[in-house]
């Protein structure tokens, strides 16, 4: 358990506390945590001032504790996505080990679960996809043990688990929260056919523990004047509508943002993969022989299977699309590398040969990359040479060293140590570029500056947002306690209107289209010309009479804003 946390904190410490607040989401996650520290009610977590009716309140209570503790800074607001990993890594490494799985084999359950490209996003960022990632965790290695286990309390401890952790991912993000383990437990019960167990008293006594701490916060809700709108938008507009397109109101239309389309989760799934795609392509060969061979042996592999395939293809028939939402999905295939490490003989097959050597070849090209854009940021100016050049030189040294040492182990039939060599490259070349490659992004990212400008230029006027989006209202709403008003129609008549009501003294923010210039579209210029930038709807306006442009503001890389002013 302490090497699996060794072994994965650096890349848990440079995801987390290593950079500042970036887009999409965490601007908006952070604002509503900093409103979670201060305000009275908590049962419903508010972004600017206004109830946020996405996800439950576990995550942003959390936050909001770690703000409280540590002061308003993105590394307090992310301090339990920590808790959150060492929970999801060890409950994976617990996991293997139970499915009979020597030290080495959940070892590399473990890794995968926190390096695996989209997992590691996942429990760096600051949104609650890494507690329900945890809560997960948790109920499968629950399930696997309840399932397990002979009847009477060891069954009814470990479906307890199952219960804990299912209630966890609820309240971190709600029915997510059981797709994962209720998906795996049906599909393995229909798979095994041991329909007995659904009559079993131990599969239902841990329901208690789901009521204890889901049950308080309903009827709390239930309690509230607006119980009605917030439990609909809740479990109504909220779930089905990211899974089916609904009736429901513009502002509630979940379906039209990030749409799906056929078969987008699993073509993209090698990415989420990364490094250990080709690792998992031989788990999956290998879980096709096992499953077919039956016996007490294919028991591990059913699970693993129906942790994470079942889940992908529920998520691939969803209206909406992003590759957080397939995270949980990567525990089972997780588990499947582990197993695949674990059942390994000696001698590889030709195949199992190939994908440990691509895996090594998919390490050394993601090498490759980062060496490669640390030396686009030193030609652009982005960075300084020093710095980009000395993690440039000792990212490629290190790569070399582990990946020629991985090379030698798969040599001598080590499969277990050419995986850890491998892993090793993998997390030395992300450390190390991210002491360079971070600040860089900060600065292209640093929209709290950028909304402190604002309110100091606006500290005598009468500040209104057009039609912001969730970004602009928290960052605004998070510089500082100015009063603004929010304009939703994006309209010239809005604008006129609040102009002639206010007078002189009104302003308006507007989102420009586009990404402002910067030292890296300057330098890349040179070999692709550009489109050039234009003010949108805030040009428009300007164009009509109906404002004129006071100031811009922009971040390098990054977002654009105009501020207007009523017609002189």
């Amino acid at each position: 358990m302490l090497l699996v946390v060794v072994a994965l904190a650096p890349l848990w410490l440079s995801g987390m506390f290593g950079r500042a607040l970036w887009t999409p989401d965490e601007p908006r996650e952070s604002d509503i945590a900093w409103r979670m520290s201060q305000q009275a009610d908590r049962l419903v977590p508010q972004l600017a001032g206004t109830p946020f009716l996405e996800k439950p309140p576990l995550s942003y209570w959390l936050s909001a504790t770690g703000i409280a503790l540590f002061g308003d800074h993105p590394g307090s607001a992310r301090a339990p996505n920590l808790l959150y990993a060492c929970v999801t890594a060890l409950a994976v490494a617990l996991l293997a080990l139970e499915c009979g799985l020597s030290r080495p084999g959940a070892l590399v359950a473990a890794l995968v679960a926190g390096s695996a490209l989209s997992a590691w996003r996942v429990q760096s960022w600051l949104a609650p996809d890494a507690a329900l990632l945890a809560g997960n965790a948790l109920a499968l290695l629950g399930l696997w043990r309840g399932y397990r286990a002979p009847r009477g309390w060891p069954k009814a401890a470990g479906y307890a688990l199952m219960h804990l952790g299912a209630a966890l991912g609820f309240m971190a993000k709600s029915a997510p929260g059981w797709l994962v383990p209720g998906l795996a437990f049906a599909v393995l019960i229909a798979w095994e056919r041991r329909w007995r167990e659904l009559l079993c008293w131990e599969l239902y006594a841990g329901f208690l523990l789901q009521v204890a701490l889901i049950g308080p916060w309903l009827w709390a809700l239930a309690l509230r004047p607006d119980a009605a709108t917030v439990l609909r938008t809740l479990f109504w507009n909220n779930l089905a509508g990211r899974f089916a397109h609904i009736d429901a109101p513009a502002a509630l239309d979940y379906a039209a943002g990030h749409p799906n389309s056929p078969g987008k989760y699993l073509l993209e799934l090698p990415l989420y993969l990364l490094p250990w795609t080709l690792i998992v392509f031989a788990a999956l060969r290998r879980a096709w022989r096992a499953c077919r061979a039956g016996g007490a042996q294919a028991g591990p592999w059913r699970f693993a299977l129906a942790a994470s395939v079942p889940f992908m293809l529920l998520l691939s028939a969803a209206a909406t699309a992003r590759d957080i939402y397939a995270a949980p999905a990567l525990l089972g295939f997780a588990l499947l590398a582990g197993l695949w490490l674990g059942s390994a003989p000696p001698a590889l097959d030709r195949l199992d040969s190939l994908c440990l050597r691509g895996t090594r070849w998919l390490v050394a090209a993601l090498v490759t990359l980062l060496v490669a854009t640390l030396a686009l940021f030193v030609r652009a100016g982005c960075s300084a040479a020093a710095p980009a050049l000395t993690a440039g030189l000792l990212l490629s040294v290190a790569g070399v060293l582990l990946l020629n040492a991985a090379a030698s182990a798969q040599a001598r039939g080590a499969i277990a140590r050419s995986l850890f060599c491998c892993y090793g490259a993998y997390a030395v070349a992300l450390v190390l570029a991210a002491f360079v490659i971070f600040p860089v992004i900060d600065r292209w990212q640093d929209l709290g500056t950028l909304a402190q400008a604002v309110r100091r230029d606006t500290r005598e006027q009468r500040l209104a947002l057009l039609a912001p989006d969730e970004t602009t209202l928290a960052v605004i709403d998070h510089a500082g306690t100015g009063r603004y008003a929010v304009l939703n129609e994006r309209d010239a008549a809005s604008v006129r209107a609040w102009f002639a009501a206010r007078g002189p003294a009104a302003r308006v923010l507007v989102l420009l289209p586009g990404h402002a210039p910067g030292q890296l579209t300057d330098y890349l210029a040179h070999w692709r010309r550009l489109p050039p930038l234009d003010d949108g709807f805030a040009g428009t306006l300007v164009a009509r009479g109906a404002a004129v442009l006071e100031r811009r503001y922009e971040l390098p890389q990054g977002r654009r804003y105009a501020l207007l002013a009523p017609p002189r």
